[in-house]
């Protein structure tokens, strides 16, 4: 397919194009390359002590058994539902990630480890609280991140 023709699919299919580069399509989300190329050109790394940057990481425990119970539809589920969450968590100052897989990350630039610490502690919270509701089982999966 030629570029001309790619650009055209994807502005008809409802995509744009220049989202895709730095937005994970699955979950709506930041992704790998979007982190790289911030701290490649938007971190001061020299001057971190007026600017400090904190990083939450977290992963989903047990997904591999989600995909073999449930099956992959209900893996992207949870993916999508992880991510909302960080959304959720990561208000207007944080940058919600998707890094890898089933591997989530929230940049808060500017922050420090106290503010880090809280939204880590209020995306857990709401990850235990809220279970996932599966869309085609019609049951609640606890997720444990």
């Amino acid at each position: 397919m030629k570029y001309d023709e790619l650009l055209n699919f994807l502005q008809h299919a409802g995509k744009d194009p220049s989202r895709l580069i730095f937005e994970d399509e699955l979950t709506g989300i930041f992704n790998r390359r979007f982190l790289l190329n911030y701290f490649q050109y938007k971190i001061p790394w020299d001057a971190l002590k007026d600017h400090p940057v904190s990083l939450i990481m977290m992963d989903l425990d047990f997904f591999k058994k989600i995909n073999d119970t449930y099956g992959h539809p209900a893996g992207d589920q949870a993916l999508v539902y992880v991510a909302t969450l960080l959304k959720d968590a990561a208000g207007e100052g944080a940058l919600p990630i998707r890094y890898a897989g089933d591997e989530f990350m929230i940049l808060l630039p500017d922050s420090e480890n106290r503010t880090a610490l809280q939204m880590g502690g209020t995306l857990l919270q709401r990850v235990r609280e809220n279970p996932l509701v599966l869309e085609k089982e019609g049951g609640e999966l606890r997720l444990s991140p």
